[in-house]
């Protein structure tokens, strides 16, 4: 038995069988089987298959009468005999490594479906495309997902990717009595991927344009709205009305939207063709249409267009073509004066592994739930100058500004002497900021009075230490919403912290006056909730680290696996604050285990134990090396936030002034027993009921979600 089967349908195909067939065969996998299914065709290309199949015994050939795409690809899925099928069209082609590293992709993530972007070529650029591909794979990304995350990706997030079958790469054990409707002539294979991941499979996305899509004029989709043919958006149809009767209004207005524009398509192909019996009939279904109602939750643009199309077409098409000249001015418009509904003002700016991935975590949630959220470019220099070459993190008195300047003077001569090392780390961190976090486009706010002009009604501060004094170098009023502003609405603390479990007594009159200026509060450690609600004079509750709103799938779409992870097994240290027990025990496992430790650093401070260091990492970069460790030894929040997300066998050592987030965290999850503090030391290959664990995250998620998403309901006019 082979292990993949690739599955062909053909029809009519001459002018392109020999080149589809011969990307196949220039696969570097090679334990597969190619069935080519003949639907009847009536030229040349069942001589040409025949031809290449006495040159190479893998070319099996199924011979039909003419029944449709749908049919072909049935006969495919009956006939083959492979544990994984590959779908692709006669008149496309695929990359020489595409089948080879999406089926390691299979097995590694033990995926039942893998695909890849693609690539809309002509004839003439299609050879070049091919020829390109021989020259080697490189390194490849990938993104996971399952259950409700895959099916956001097939309605939103990949939906061009997922809308046909040509390159995806299926499980035959997933497809199980699956078939494609033989009552659609187009739209077939989006409707069988919708059910497919319907049924909770698992996903993985190559982030490589490696299926070559043929433009031609013989094209079945081409030729699928030609008059006379069957209406190419029933499939749109049928997937918006599924969805809605799920009380999925986001995913059914997506493809309420498709499927008016292929209706108004439609209809602008039987206009040019002439044919009025065919029109008469979409302007009764037009008119049924309307009456819909996801049809009234499209925007009055879309709405308008749609009766102008069927109500007079001569105009029409005139203001059709104008649409993506004004889409682009708006959006131009847009990114110069609109912003969301909600401003989040944390720490995004800092070069630090945790604030930047909680700042992630806070902004995905809150989109994932319909809320239009932005990061404010808040960046004083206070937080982004201790990351320059020469460095500048103000202290406050005058001893402050003396030790200041030296502090300055050793971090360039640091800087300089990994320099290599200290660049990419920049750029590593700059790549996650500027593609997850904020838009660069948007200017910069360098104080608090630039915060005035912003045009947010609901603000959310935090999380991470945005009320340490120790970092913000004094209680900053940005940090505690407490700026003019005209707009501003309503102001809500999500996981503030301060470090530990109370300030300094210095500071309690200045954090009563300033925390008054927030409406609703909420902490990232329990220990501190007795302190602020003596100061706030009413409730505040303790949340978890908005980190915890995702799943690992969603994590390991923003991971970048290091080179020195890949393909390694080690144990990972990452110091916050230096700590010679947990160096110690850390050289101790090495032994026992035979791994070499890898040491992760932001900055230059670590455990000088000799072991191997990154300097280089980002963000990304943190999340692939926890991703691959064995064993991950920590006295960092985040460190060990991740290890629970990713399921590691991790210890967790105190931090001598901020450990009270770690046990926190810790006693949450009933992962005490991994705390190593004072004499104690943890077992870390002790078995963990991560079943267990993963309740008390849900319930913690859900409890501290409800409390962020009531709380900006309450906000004057936020739409969701």
């Amino acid at each position: 038995m082979k292990k993949v089967s690739v599955i062909i349908p053909m029809y009519n195909s001459e002018k392109y069988i020999r080149l589809c067939l011969c990307s196949v065969l220039g696969q570097t996998f090679r334990d597969m089987e190619i069935l080519v299914v003949d639907d009847g065709s009536a030229d040349r290309g069942p001589e040409i298959c025949e031809n290449m199949r006495l040159a190479d015994d893998r070319i099996r050939i199924c011979r039909k009468e003419n029944g449709g795409v749908s049919s072909a690809r049935n006969l495919g899925i009956e006939r083959a005999g492979g544990e994984y099928l590959f779908f692709l069209d006669s008149d496309d082609a695929v990359h020489p490594c595409l089948i080879e590293q999406m089926l390691r992709k299979a097995e590694e993530q033990k995926a039942d479906l893998v695909f890849c972007g693609y690539r809309k070529l002509d004839t003439e650029k299609m050879d070049g495309a091919l020829e390109e591909g021989k020259k080697g794979c490189g390194r490849i990304r990938q993104q996971t997902a399952e259950g409700e995350e895959a099916e956001e990706w097939f309605h939103i997030r990949h939906a061009n990717a997922l809308s046909g079958i040509g390159g995806k790469l299926l499980r035959r054990a997933a497809i199980g009595p699956l078939r494609f409707d033989r009552s659609l002539v187009n739209g077939e294979d989006t409707m069988f991927l919708y059910q497919l991941i319907r049924g909770q499979v698992r996903c993985v996305y190559l982030q490589k344009d490696w299926y070559y899509y043929r433009l031609h004029p013989e094209s079945a989709t081409q030729y699928s709205a030609m008059p006379g043919g069957t209406r190419y958006f029933e499939s749109s149809r049928r997937i918006r009305d599924e969805e809605c009767r799920r009380g999925r209004t986001e995913f059914a207005l997506t493809w309420e939207r498709i499927a008016v524009g292929q209706m108004e398509r439609y209809y602008s192909v039987l206009k040019s063709a002439a044919d009025q019996r065919e029109c008469a009939g979409m302007r009764k279904l037009a008119a049924k249409e309307r009456k819909h109602p996801m049809f009234e939750r499209l925007l009055l643009s879309e709405r308008v267009l749609f009766d102008l199309c069927f109500s007079c077409h001569t105009l029409y098409v005139p203001v059709n073509r104008m649409v993506p000249v004004l889409l682009k001015w708006k959006e131009a418009v847009m990114m110069r004066k609109n912003y969301g509904d909600i401003g989040i003002i944390t720490f995004h700016c800092s070069n630090n592994y945790g604030a930047m991935l909680q700042a992630y975590g806070l902004k995905s949630f809150l989109r994932r739930n319909g809320k239009k959220a932005d990061i404010v470019r808040y960046e004083p220099f206070y937080m982004t100058g201790r990351h320059w070459w020469i460095p500048y993190a103000p202290l406050l008195g005058w001893k402050g500004r003396i030790w200041c300047l030296f502090n300055m003077w050793d971090g360039f001569l640091a800087h300089l002497r990994t320099r290599e090392e200290f660049s990419r780390q920049l750029q590593n961190m700059n790549y996650f900021r500027y593609k997850y976090l904020v838009n660069k486009k948007r200017r910069k706010i360098l104080t608090a009075a630039g915060l005035k002009r912003l045009k947010y009604r609901c603000y959310v501060l935090g999380s991470d230490q945005i009320w340490n004094p120790d970092i913000t170098c004094g209680l900053k009023k940005a940090y505690f919403g407490a700026f003019q502003n005209r707009r501003k609405k309503r102001v809500i603390s999500y996981a503030a912290s301060f470090g530990g479990s109370e300030l300094a007594p210095r500071y309690d009159k200045e954090f009563a006056k300033l925390v008054s200026h927030v409406d609703a509060v909420s902490v990232r450690e329990e220990e501190a909730v007795p302190y602020v609600e003596k100061l706030y004079g009413s409730k505040v509750t303790a949340v978890l680290d908005p980190v915890f709103f995702l799943k690992k799938e969603s994590w390991q779409n923003v991971e970048r696996i290091p080179e020195r992870a890949d393909k390694r097994r080690y144990i990972l240290v990452y110091v916050t604050e230096p700590n010679r027990e947990m160096a110690d025990y850390a050289k101790k496992l090495s032994r026992d285990t035979g791994l070499p430790v890898m040491e992760v650093r932001a900055g230059q401070l670590g455990t000088d134990a000799g072991f191997e260091v990154d300097y280089s990492t980002g963000p990304g970069e943190l999340l692939g090396y926890i991703h691959r460790a064995e064993y991950v030894v920590s006295n960092s929040f985040h460190a060990v936030a991740f290890s629970i997300i990713y399921e590691k066998q991790f210890l967790a050592f105190v931090h001598s002034n901020l450990g009270a987030r770690v046990r926190n965290i810790l006693r949450i999850h009933g992962l005490q027993e991994r705390l190593c503090e004072g004499s104690r030391t943890a077992d870390i290959h002790a078995r963990i009921d991560w079943e267990a664990v993963r309740e008390k995250t849900k319930e913690h998620v859900r409890l501290s979600g409800e409390f962020l998403l009531n709380q900006i309901e309450e906000s004057v006019g936020v739409e969701t």
